[in-house]
């Protein structure tokens, strides 16, 4: 049920501003021009289905889950049927709204492009996106969006999924709201309807009648001002004031607007859908139990880590077999020299190496993307919200490091959603540590080479426990650096979490699917070119400068490969950092496995892969597992790769931030250097002692 907001929920941080003369609007494009372009935005709530109906109008690929706070940038397209029409479309997707006073970077970024306050911006026409789940809510933003824009406005009532919004319901709401309706469900993708309705309709009153600037002006400013804090460029052509007056008349404006909502609902009897939402009730009156609603999250989540072993391995062992029965078909078919080792050991043992990991990738995006579907994740951050406010945390800062098991960086972005900066940027500071997917292969590797599999309590298997282990351990630290950020340098009271929970909903397969199939997609290409351009520089340096043919006579053709890879320009550069890493158990390869790391998690793996193709393997081992088993330490002469020296790995790997693009959009979010330079200086700590203990208990 929607609330009426008080003054304080209405108007958050900075002082309120009054308007003289309201802002002129840009000129529109003249719709009989050939071929001319003109330029749509998709405003609506959270969770209303903008990116989605975004993605069908462009072909795009914007994530869509079922909760809030997943767009926090803009994205922008064409339409796809631009070259059937003699008129060109620009699409343009924006974070969304509860009302027009934002209390975040994302609202306030869709604020200033809706009010064209953003420099080089314009539009021609608005389509309000209605959810029809959640009908008073979203009418009431309408009304208030309708009152302050002069373009064309059209209105796409998304998630009506059972077709409930028949002629009479959309006459009886293009009556009551002056603009052309389209009742739809994004999801079956029904493309040729919504192109036609855009392109065909347009606002039936005058736009100089219809939209006046009553109370607007107030509520337009006194909101435009709390996003001029997060330094967007914006320069408003109104007098600013402080005071409890503009407070009270902007919580009244927003009020208004809902019970004028609410009032059109009950006049014309358009409810929505009560089933949905008494099946809804139900299921959360389980998992959002005090007790029943945490134990069903471990569970959740343990059998998303868990399924990564048990579903994935056949198909693993099938992608391995591959890619070696491929690489020695080639080799065979190479003369000796350099180009079938480049060919073989460099290329195939680097790339192919990765590449084996990719079934266990493509299932976990699959099992989140059920899950986020559901609807489930937003009940996952209402139960998790208690412990975070214990390390000075919202539960806002949850989606942020949820989307942060996928990649740190849409993690760090969707953080904008925290309307608390010093928050903010302790959940920012933090992310990094939450385990991302580039993290996995060494993980897979690692654990599935060192940790015997057996059952645990007759129920649980022991690698899945390492795993969750690995994943719980990385996300407990990151709590804990976020209360020792939030007492200490951002020190200050936590803001409030509001989740606007959405209703249950049977997820797609097909688009669970599609989202498993654009993260392997998306894998395969770093596989092909990042990963692949460092596995050649890895070949190039290991290989050269050539050993004097004289040092390697009488030596077998290991000891010739060891002799070789040891004297070449990786092989120096890891000896010189192997004073650093030793009391970690670690060797000059791994070394190099570290350093190498740092362009991108997952190229340790190659590394490995390139460096062992070349190094001390039993002839008869097959992959990489069997080569890292082989291998025995220079200096010890016992096998290097023990239980101990794998945890020291895993532990720098789970708190050492190793990944340079992380390091690049925290400076492009915190606008300095001093953010991301402090961030890695304390992760590395982190991870050298935390490896160092590893080592020492283990060994």
């Amino acid at each position: 049920m929607d609330k009426e907001v008080t003054n304080s929920q209405a108007t958050k941080g900075p002082p309120n501003v009054h308007t003289s003369t309201p802002r002129e609007n840009a000129n529109t494009s003249d719709d009989s021009t050939s071929h001319s372009k003109e330029r749509l935005i998709l405003v609506g709530l959270p969770n209303a289905g903008k990116s989605t109906i975004f993605n069908l109008l462009t072909g795009g690929h914007r994530k869509v889950s079922n909760y809030s706070g997943i767009t926090v940038d803009v994205g922008t397209g064409p339409l796809v049927t631009n070259t059937d029409d003699n008129k060109s479309y620009e699409v343009t997707d924006l974070p969304g709204l509860y009302n027009l006073n934002p209390s975040s970077f994302d609202e306030g970024l869709t604020l200033s492009y809706l009010l064209k306050l953003k420099k080089n911006f314009t539009y021609q026409k608005v389509i309000i996106v209605v959810d029809w789940q959640r009908l008073a809510s979203s009418l009431g933003l309408a009304l208030s969006i309708l009152d302050v824009i002069k373009e064309d406005a059209l209105i796409v009532i998304n998630k009506d999924d059972s077709h409930e919004v028949d002629a009479q319901k959309r006459t009886l709401l293009e009556e009551q709201l002056g603009v052309p309706v389209l009742p739809l469900s994004a999801i079956e993708g029904d493309l040729s309807t919504l192109d036609h309705f855009i392109r065909h309709s347009t606002t039936k009153e005058s736009k100089e009648t219809n939209r006046h600037f009553t109370e607007a002006p107030l509520v337009l400013t006194t909101m435009a001002n709390s996003f001029i804090q997060y330094d967007l460029g914006v320069k408003l052509p109104y007098e600013v004031y402080a005071g409890e007056e503009g407070e009270k008349k902007v919580a009244a404006s927003i009020n208004d607007h809902l019970k004028k909502a609410r009032q059109f609902l009950n006049k014309d009897k358009l409810r929505e859908n009560e089933k949905n939402a008494e099946m809804s009730e139900k299921i959360d009156r389980l998992a959002l139990h005090p007790l029943f609603g945490g134990i069903i999250f471990i569970a959740v989540f343990y059998l998303l880590f868990s399924s990564i072993y048990t579903w994935a391995a056949p198909a693993m062992d099938f992608t391995e077999g591959i890619v070696l029965a491929l690489g020695d078909f080639i080799g065979q078919s190479l003369p000796e020299g350099l180009l079938k080792s480049l060919i073989v050991d460099g290329i195939f043992a680097g790339v192919g190496g990765v590449v084996i990991f990719l079934p266990q990738i493509m299932i976990l995006f699959f099992l989140m993307s059920l899950l986020e579907q559901s609807g489930y994740i937003s009940r996952a951050a209402l139960i998790v919200d208690r412990i975070m406010s214990w390390f000075g945390l919202g539960g806002k800062a949850f989606l942020p490091y949820l989307s942060g098991y996928a990649c740190a960086i849409p993690g760090i972005m969707a953080a904008r959603t925290i309307p608390n900066p010093k928050e903010r940027y302790a959940t920012i500071m933090t992310l990094p540590l939450i385990t991302c997917s580039a993290r996995l292969p060494v993980y897979i590797l690692l654990v599935g080479t060192f940790v015997p599999s057996y059952e645990v309590a007759g129920l649980l298997n022991s690698q899945a426990l390492a795993f969750f282990f690995l994943y719980f351990l990385g996300s407990l630290a990151a709590l804990v650096i976020a209360k020792v950020l939030r007492l200490s340098y951002f020190k200050g009271e936590s803001s409030q979490f509001i989740m606007d929970l959405p209703r249950f909903q049977r997820p797609s397969l097909r688009v669970a699917l599609y989202q498993s199939w654009l993260k392997g997609r998306s894998f395969l290409k770093k596989a092909g070119t990042i990963i692949l351009g460092l596995s050649l520089v890895i070949w190039l340096l290991s290989t050269f400068p050539r050993t004097s043919p004289e040092k390697l006579t009488g030596l077998s053709e290991n000891q010739v490969a060891a002799l070789e890879l040891e004297n070449s320009a990786l092989g120096r550069i890891g000896h010189a950092m192997e004073p650093v890493i030793r009391p970690l158990g670690m060797d000059w390869k791994i070394g190099v496995g570290l350093l190498v790391s740092f362009g991108a998690r997952e190229l340790f793996v190659s590394a490995m892969g390139t460096l062992y193709a070349v190094g001390d393997a039993d002839e008869n081992s097959k992959g990489l597992k069997e080569k890292l088993k082989s291998d025995v330490d220079e200096v010890t002469g016992k096998p290097l790769f023990s239980m101990a020296t794998a945890w020291s790995i895993l532990m720098f790997f789970v708190f050492g931030l190793q990944c340079t693009s992380t390091l690049a959009i925290l400076k492009k979010e915190s606008g300095s250097w001093k953010i991301p330079l402090i961030s890695f200086g304390y992760m590395f700590v982190l991870a050298y002692t935390a490896s160092f203990i590893a080592y020492k208990i283990l060994s």
